[in-house]
């Protein structure tokens, strides 16, 4: 009896410690997976080519399956963008990474959400041959502290008639002096203007700023607080810009043309020199090759300082108010590995060029109109220079106010001394209505 009591209760704790088992690993199954982190990545515009967004995409949304990312990508027109980029700014609830153009990283300092991505960006600096000098200087502070990672960039090329060189036995000019000297000789208006500078609006504030370095001045100090543009290159170049103007070489309704002006002259014949993004190439490709043959494509011209181009970029962003700064960077380095970049700067076919210097010697650079916009990537400098990119710098170019200053020389007859004093006083109230 008692033997057989005994055997129960060895049944019944053998009952009890099997469901206590089956209950303990019923527990582990039925507890919740650790969350996926939940992040967000915006683009604050589209590119040119509608495949290129799709390959972006397509590697952020595979860097987060990889890692076990729930992440919302989206990526728009800059009209939708921006205002929602505003929104999130104010209401501190920015996305974890973004993709924006260098003139939101003075907001973004000004809101104090930068964070600090010196130790990312040095360690991308060490791929693909480093980053271009001139984007480095945008997307750094003047302490030295990197606010952004350099993605793409934009460009600008030269455009020159090659069958009316050959016709006079000319050589292609390659410094701005050369361009004025060529272009007089090329003159015979009203069949052919020699240059079709933009002297208005928006180009023109580029191309003239980059004029003024080219000629060793600038329009702020290395600090980016001082102004800088009453000096002997702005004189130089408002003196060139005049004489080319004055003497008939520039068309006179250049005053008045818009942005699309300076591409119209040239793809209709009406001038032999012009400056200028890809799309003059593009459309000639597709619409005129007869042009397109008998034009030389070169690198901006180049001055006493240098060679400079002023043009835009665009970075990978992580604000510090994401709580996911580790991936954030993660991401970043993912999307900037050399396969991808390869990829997404080959299949933009010259709308965007590289960051990286070693990426100018893709093969889609070597078509005869796309390989001067990627050897520009040396020369390429932005807002700011040799400072860094600031409200102030942004704000001055947006009211164009170098281009304007160039107009009252050339429309309304003023001395360059009279020219650079209005230009600089509009420059010092900017400053003042930013503090």
């Amino acid at each position: 009896m008692h033997s057989r009591f005994t055997k129960v209760l060895i049944v019944l704790a053998l009952i009890l410690v099997t469901v206590a088992g089956t209950c303990f690993a019923s527990g582990q199954k039925g507890e919740a997976a650790p969350p996926r982190p939940k992040m967000r990545m915006w683009f604050d515009s589209t590119f040119y080519v509608v495949a290129t967004q799709g390959l972006l995409k397509s590697y952020a949304l595979e860097w987060a399956q990889q890692k076990g990312v729930d992440l919302e990508y989206i990526q728009d027109s800059d009209k939708i963008m921006y205002p929602r980029i505003d929104a999130a700014i104010e209401s501190k609830t920015l996305p974890d990474v973004l993709f924006l153009n260098i003139s939101w990283l003075p907001k973004m300092q000004r809101a104090k959400l930068t964070t600090d991505l010196t130790a990312l960006a040095k360690e991308l600096n060490a791929n693909m041959g480093g980053f271009t000098k001139g984007v480095v200087a945008a997307v750094t502070t003047p302490e030295g502290m990197w606010m952004g990672i350099p993605y793409v960039s934009s460009s600008e090329e030269q455009y020159v008639r090659k069958d009316l060189l050959d016709a006079k036995g000319l050589p292609v000019p390659d410094t701005w002096d050369d361009i004025v000297k060529v272009a007089r000789a090329l003159n015979d208006p009203p069949n052919v203007w020699g240059w079709g500078h933009q002297v208005a609006p928006y180009d023109a504030e580029r191309h003239n700023s980059a004029m003024i370095l080219a000629y060793g001045g600038s329009v702020f100090s290395k600090d980016g607080k001082s102004i800088t543009l009453d000096n002997p290159a702005t004189r130089q170049v408002l003196a060139l810009l005049k004489s080319a103007y004055d003497d008939g070489i520039i068309p006179k309704d250049a005053v008045t043309w818009d942005d699309a002006g300076n591409n119209n002259a040239y793809q209709s014949g009406k001038t032999a020199i012009a400056e200028n993004t890809g799309s003059i190439a593009t459309w000639a490709k597709t619409n005129d090759i007869k042009l397109y043959n008998n034009t030389i494509y070169k690198l901006f011209p180049a001055g006493p300082a240098g060679r400079f181009i002023q043009a835009d970029a665009w970075v990978m962003f992580v604000p510090n108010t994401t709580k996911y700064p580790d991936q954030a960077k993660d991401l970043i380095r993912a999307l900037s590995q050399k396969n991808r970049q390869e990829e997404l700067i080959t299949e933009m076919g010259g709308f965007r060029v590289p960051v990286y210097i070693d990426l100018i010697n893709l093969p889609v650079w070597k078509e005869r109109h796309l390989k001067p916009l990627a050897d520009s990537a040396p020369f390429i400098y932005y807002p700011g220079y040799p400072g860094p990119v600031t409200d102030l710098a942004l704000e001055e170019f947006r009211q164009i106010v170098i281009a304007k200053m160039v107009l009252r020389v050339l429309t309304d007859k003023w001395t360059a001394d009279k020219a650079i004093a209005e230009a600089v006083e509009t420059i010092k109230r900017i400053q003042a209505s930013l503090k």
